[in-house]
């Protein structure tokens, strides 16, 4: 859908809200440019105008001897996010995007998280490996007014995750409102590589919006606008629009999270110097892959290194996004250089965390999904919409099994499997390439195309999704349901 198209069908979500601009948003006084006259995007936003902001690391409630407990509210809070206008939005805990959670490998995370907003929720932990009660699921929602508990154990390596809504059918317009945190796991084997950290590791969180002229978010329940998916004319970063940052001149590591909706990006650095790519959404690659260009559909991430020690101190960066399917060229952000305070003794190893295949002898299913559109718009695997009560692969616990989408579509999807990781088997026939070729759990599919994922599925039973990551094909029925038994 063109973004011509999106702007006439886009109508306005009123959301009453309570709370006064938190830090995350407290930015308008700093902001160039106006709201009045011609402007370049509907928030009339001013490139490089506004500092990035951080995402604020949660602190627990309490601990035990195995668990930290966090407590989240789901509410409604007027954020100033544009030039001399209050955008009410939903949040977790008041923020956008949401606070950071940081979790440690082998310890478990209990989260409470309160209803207070107009409709039901569920808070899906996008890469978690859980049951299926602490998974999210689209049906799997609690009321206004209502609490839910989730159980994390971390049986995990690190990994850079990110919490959503994901209440059937309104998933897109929940977390176009603002319902997205990031959630983070650490482990032994990451603290001994001696990465950049602390004020050096920072989480970018990439999205869009268009805006009413009240400066509310422009966005419709009428889904059928929507179904290609909703793409905004202003670019976000951390909430911010089109930040700048100040980087010393030294190495940074960058966790890079597409949270937008439908948007693509195609990241490069404005001077050419390539990023070494460290990780992805499972976690950490084999090796540090030099990239020029990283292509992120949405919910996929990429960790990377950049060094600005090459870069001389007073000059910029910017990060650009460049043209393709669902993205648009521009810069999403800038890095101005300084000296740096310290001496930089982070390293980024020759070698990360190994990678071993999924055995082809151990497959014992092979299944197809067929993905295209029905003559009303909606999208379908193997021709059928979602439904809650259809089971679309019974799969035996411990199981490895291949699954091939085959995408009779003109448009890309980012497949997402709930619960486990996979790994690609082969794209169109051909091997994968570059971080393609590890550990994933969402892998984007092109148009007219096809790909083959190994996945084995351990430790827990029970019932999961599979859909694509455009959210509004999401809403519009493209996803299934595996059982695990």
């Amino acid at each position: 859908m063109s973004t011509s198209r999106l702007r006439v069908v886009v109508a306005t979500l009123l959301f009453a809200g309570a709370a006064a601009p938190t830090t995350m948003q407290a930015v308008a006084s700093s902001w160039g440019g106006g709201s009045g006259g011609s402007c370049a995007n509907s928030g009339c936003t001013t490139a490089y105008a506004v500092p990035l902001p951080v995402p604020q690391v949660m602190t627990p409630t309490s601990t035990d001897a195995t668990t930290d407990y966090y407590t989240v509210t789901e509410r409604k809070a007027n954020l100033s996010v544009i030039p001399g206008k209050t955008t009410p939005m939903w949040t977790y805990n008041g923020t956008w995007p949401g606070p950071l959670i940081r979790a440690t490998s082998g310890r478990q995370v209990k989260i409470h998280v309160v209803n207070n907003l107009d409709g039901p929720t569920s808070l899906h932990n996008h890469g978690a490996h859980v049951t299926p009660s602490s998974d999210g699921g689209p049906t799997d929602t609690f009321p206004t007014g209502m609490s839910k508990d989730y159980t994390y154990p971390n049986n995990q390596s690190a990994r850079t995750q990110w919490f959503h809504d994901h209440a059937k059918d309104v998933t897109g317009r929940d977390v176009y409102m603002g319902l997205a945190g990031l959630y983070e796991i650490t482990d032994a084997q990451e603290k001994a590589f001696n990465l950049p950290s602390a004020a050096y590791d920072v989480p970018l969180v990439l999205q869009d919006r268009t805006f009413n002229a009240d400066g509310t978010l422009a966005y419709s329940l009428d889904s059928s606008s929507y179904r290609d998916g909703f793409l905004g004319d202003t670019q976000f970063v951390n909430g911010a629009a089109r930040p700048y940052f100040k980087v010393e001149a030294r190495k940074y590591r960058f966790r890079i999270l597409n949270g937008a909706n439908a948007r693509y990006y195609n990241l490069s650095l404005s001077n050419g110097q390539s990023m070494q790519q460290i990780a992805n959404e499972a976690g950490f690659l084999s090796k540090p892959n030099n990239m020029s260009t990283i292509k992120l559909a949405p919910a996929e991430r990429a960790e990377v290194v950049v060094d600005f020690s090459k870069v001389p101190s007073g000059t910029s960066v910017t990060l650009n996004n460049g043209s393709g399917w669902n993205s648009s060229s521009g810069g999403l952000m800038r890095f101005d250089v300084v000296p740096t305070t310290s001496t930089d003794t982070s390293t980024v190893p020759a070698t990360l965390r190994p990678f071993t295949p999924l055995p082809a002898s151990d497959v014992s299913v092979r299944r197809t999904f067929k993905i295209s559109q029905d003559r009303g718009g909606m999208w379908t695997f193997n021709g059928q919409m979602y439904d809650p009560q259809r089971i679309d692969a019974n799969v035996a616990l411990n199981a490895t099994e291949e699954w091939t989408f085959d995408n009779r579509s003109g448009q890309d999807h980012p497949i997402h499997l709930h619960d486990i990781n996979f790994h690609v088997v082969n794209e169109s026939w051909q091997s994968p390439t570059g971080p393609d070729t590890e550990w994933k759990e969402t892998i984007n599919l092109p148009s007219w195309s096809s790909v083959t994922i190994r996945v084995k599925f351990p430790d827990y039973t029970g019932i999961f999704p599979f859909h694509c990551h455009i959210l509004e094909h999401e809403d519009n029925m493209l996803m299934g349901q595996f059982k695990v038994s």
